[in-house]
């Protein structure tokens, strides 16, 4: 009969706390780590050749930043280098201090980067933002625009992006 009981009040307890798991928390305090990274890509789709940005932020404080028309900009293994803009791509570095990159770490999960996000129709035609990240070997990453899906994460991400990517004024000739 005890064995009933006890087992009894282990399923009502599961029941009553809904069987939520907090591993899968999509809120969580960020610690410092080497491991942790976010890496954000941006398509600006208003020029032509496509103009992209990607941003990549390390745990250990370093932060790449590539830009240009190249498919290397988003895909370090692109493979089309027949492509006419195969060349335009420039990296920069950049170290911060490890509590400044984990204070932005800290802010994008409090923005719900690692929530569920749905599928939904980009509400800006003219860029686009797509993001992947493992944080305390929690893993994200978006096939679709996150502008459709999360405008508000969107921006906050691309914030992020213009934190250490400077647009100049293209030299026309």
């Amino acid at each position: 009969m005890t064995k009933r009981t006890l087992a009894g009040v282990l399923l009502a307890v599961a029941v009553v706390s809904g069987c939520a798991s907090f591993i899968d928390n999509p809120y969580f305090a960020v610690k410092e780590s080497g491991l942790n990274w976010v890496s954000i890509r941006h398509y600006n789709y208003r020029v032509k050749p496509i103009q992209r940005v990607a941003v990549r932020m390390d745990g250990n404080g370093i932060v790449t930043v590539r830009e240009g028309s190249s498919l290397l900009v988003t895909n370090p293994f692109a493979s089309n280098h027949n492509d006419p803009n195969w060349n335009d791509v420039v990296e920069s570095r950049i170290t911060l201090p490890r509590e400044e990159v984990n204070r932005i770490f800290q802010m994008l999960v409090d923005q719900g980067l690692f929530e569920d996000r749905r599928k939904g129709d980009s509400i800006n035609t003219n860029e686009a933002i797509f993001v992947s990240a493992n944080i305390q070997s929690k893993t994200c990453g978006s096939e679709d625009d996150v502008f459709g899906s999360d405008p508000n994460l969107a921006e906050h991400l691309k914030n992020v992006m213009l934190m250490f990517y400077h647009p100049q004024p293209k030299r026309r000739r």
